[in-house]
């Protein structure tokens, strides 16, 4: 086709229903409602947007989003951490120097600062904007009243150029809490300054900190959600026409994990992203390793991904580069009436106290639901829950941050197993074609545990497996086969009263009865990895008790 041809081609405009036509014939007997899912906010997720899911989306929404950011650039703002007030001004120079535009640390009790040293903080804060935690120390800020940026636990100190009303978003993140749960907690807390002062005095020192974490589209709807919902809390107030606040945004550490530590880089990359689609004024990006310990190279390409996303991406020249979209353009509005009206729930307590309680509550809540999420693998956790790398091994002691961790309970699974490890078997019966999805389901269940099972010779007799038992000292075996032999073959090794526990791979119409007859259990997909996990662990102390006895 030439060019010219090419150019004056023409496709026939595409229905909706055509479209869901289409996608009902491959979907081979499945409803659409199949193709829809439920996030943790309780909104469902359609598989296609289209215009029509506009038409109760205000107009107002996108402007709204785009006036509230007066500029498509944002601060880079990496955290600056040491053991002593001299790494830290070391730390902070150095960064300055390659890239960063933020002066961004957290005064310690421990630190002590000298004449000298507050000297060239002075200079540096003098040239660039802070963000600063003195919630130890406020009487540090007696140095710098000059000071412009952000400033965390000063609230009642005097900074005429500064922000420091802090709305923190990133609590109830940390507690476990959704998005809803994160914008109306940030509402609750600037309710609660206005109420102390006033309306006025809040838009003039607030500012709002959230954290984004992997769930790309979600957190891109959430920050910009919050600048509707802040225009919504100033006409509650009677000001029609309050304006923006500075939206500072960190990398999550909720989806951080030790194990398989690299793959926390693309996390992060993947919520930069996401922060910086969304908005952000300023943004901090962790480290990949940073619950270990971070080293000069990973805060390097944490720093990095930031000077990559302006330099290369230019998304840095683009303001609400998502509005427009069908599918984020709902989603937000979709954040923004639950929120609101989950906010207006919450009100109707009588006290902060009251209403940062039912925050709690329901981030509890919403915490629990995706740890069984992620505990049944309805959620992956590379590294963690699936794809685990048998070497990985906890070594050195893990940071305390503050977030509750997904990965965390997968961690201390293993550190229980690498103490008490249990000498697994996986016992295969059949035609390795036949059985070979089922031993490699279990195989990397059980890395997941931190279980690193051998698999014995096929197809052994129950003399000669039990034989096989007590030469490899094992402690727990898994029958792996295909159906017909799962369903012929155990119950014969049942009758045998092997020494050691053994478990099926797969679900069977007869595994009550196997039960009965001294099975101990099963793994299978859907099965709780950490209750699995747990039960286990059992039989792994149960056997350090009988080795030490």
């Amino acid at each position: 086709m030439t060019l010219d041809k090419m150019r004056k081609t023409t496709f026939n405009n595409a229905t909706l229903d055509e479209w869901e036509q289409v996608a009902l014939k491959s979907l081979k007997g499945k409803t659409l409602e199949s193709l829809s899912t439920r996030t943790l906010e309780d909104i469902i997720l359609k598989p296609l947007y289209s215009l029509e899911d506009l038409g109760n989306i205000p107009v107002s929404l996108t402007a709204i989003v785009r006036e509230a950011k007066k500029s498509s650039q944002w601060l880079i703002a990496q955290i600056a951490e040491g053991s002593t007030s001299e790494e830290i001004l070391k730390e902070i120079t150095e960064s300055l120097a390659k890239g960063n535009d933020v002066v961004h640390f957290k005064l310690e009790k421990e630190h002590t600062w000298n004449t000298d040293q507050i000297k060239e903080l002075a200079a540096l804060l003098t040239n660039h904007t802070a963000i600063l935690d003195v919630s130890d120390n406020p009487g540090f800020l007696n140095h710098f009243t000059d000071l412009k940026g952000l400033v965390i636990g000063a609230e009642d100190v005097e900074l005429p150029n500064a922000r420091t009303y802090f709305l923190n978003g990133s609590s109830i993140h940390q507690a476990g809490g959704d998005a809803i749960s994160e914008l109306a907690s940030v509402l609750v807390k600037a309710d609660a300054f206005a109420g102390e002062t006033s309306i006025e005095k809040l838009v003039t020192k607030a500012f709002v900190q959230f954290s984004v974490e992997n769930n790309f589209f979600m957190e891109i709807a959430k920050i910009r959600a919050f600048r509707i919902l802040w225009q919504a809390f100033g006409q509650a107030y009677g000001n029609t026409d309050i304006a923006a606040i500075p939206v500072h945004i960190e990398t999550s550490l909720r989806s951080y994990s030790v194990l398989d530590a690299n793959v926390n880089i693309l996390r992060a990359g993947n919520s930069a992203l996401a922060g910086v689609l969304g908005g952000a004024d300023s943004l901090t990006t962790y480290p990949h390793d940073y619950l270990t310990g971070a080293t000069a190279t990973s805060k390097r390409i944490a720093r990095n991904m930031q000077l990559v996303l302006k330099e290369e991406t230019h998304i840095q020249h683009v303001v609400d580069a998502a509005g427009g979209s069908y599918y984020v353009d709902t989603l937000t509005n979709e954040l923004v009436e639950k929120t609101w009206t989950y906010f207006l729930t919450l009100m109707q307590k009588e006290t902060v106290e009251d209403r940062e309680s039912m925050l709690l509550e329901r981030a509890k809540v919403k915490w629990e639901e995706q740890l069984a999420a992620l505990s049944t693998r309805k959620k992956s956790l590379i590294g963690t829950n699936t794809y685990a790398n048998p070497d990985d091994v906890l070594k050195k002691p893990i940071k305390f941050t503050g977030y509750k961790r997904l990965a965390e309970p997968f961690e201390q699974l293993r550190k229980s197993f690498e103490d008490s490890p249990l000498n697994t078997a996986i016992i295969p019966y059949g035609i390795l074609k036949e059985y070979k999805a089922r031993i490699d389901f279990v195989s990397g269940y059980l890395t997941a545990l931190g279980i690193l099972p051998i698999v014995a010779p096929e197809n052994l007799k129950p003399f000669d497996l039990q034989k096989w038992i007590n030469e490899q000292n094992i402690h727990y075996i898994v029958f792996v086969g295909n159906d017909e032999q799962t369903a012929g073959l155990v119950p014969a090794l049942l009758n045998e009263k092997l020494s050691v526990p053994m478990d099926v791979a797969g679900k069977f119409e007869e595994y009550e009865d196997w039960l009965d007859a001294g099975l101990s259990g099963c793994i299978s997909a859907g099965q709780s990895l950490l209750e699995k996990g747990q039960q286990l662990l059992a039989f792994a102390k149960k056997e350090d008790s009988n080795d030490n006895a």
